[in-house]
């Protein structure tokens, strides 16, 4: 099922890259997420090209019903964003993979960071979330697709809380 998010983030497009880049945001993200767990690796470096792999374990008690039955009382979130270098204004093309461990749930999606003046940037997300489960699949689907949003617009919240945490 497709899925499209734009992403309002307090920073400039070269510092929203550093902040995806930065180990610390995982914590924030965690904290934002109510995850139990969360970790992070990156490869590259956030003034060119670079992958961030993070491990999220997340609780489940806001996902639909439906989909509880499949998933339990926790998941655990592998993400993968690649990012390309970034242009003269900051902007980057990206990637994103998603996996819920241990369902046949996931997320791939194409990303795209750009400025939106000196110190705002935009994130468009274009991806197709997969349940891919006989006859339930598309149900499913439908029903995570909030879930997933409302994961994804957390986004915002944590880039202003690293916003103002690396201000002090």
């Amino acid at each position: 099922m497709k899925l499209r998010e734009t992403l309002h983030l307090p920073l400039s497009a070269h510092s929203a890259a550093e902040m995806y880049a930065d180990p610390d945001y995982t914590e924030i993200r965690r904290r934002t997420l109510g995850a139990a767990q969360a970790s992070s690796t990156r490869e590259g470096n956030p003034s060119g090209a670079f992958t961030v792999r993070t491990e999220l374990s997340m609780p489940t008690d806001r996902v639909p019903d439906m989909v509880r039955p499949f998933v339990g009382s926790s998941v655990t979130i592998h993400e993968e964003q690649s990012w390309s270098a970034p242009e003269q204004d900051g902007s980057r093309q990206g990637t994103m993979h998603l996996d819920v461990v241990g369902t046949p749930a996931g997320l791939t999606a194409t990303l795209r960071l750009s400025a939106s003046g000196d110190s705002a940037s935009t994130v468009e997300i274009d991806g197709d979330l997969v349940a891919k489960v006989p006859l339930l699949g598309p149900r499913l689907e439908k029903a995570a697709i909030p879930y997933v949003s409302t994961v994804l617009r957390a986004e915002e919240r944590s880039a202003k809380t690293y916003r103002e945490s690396a201000a002090s």
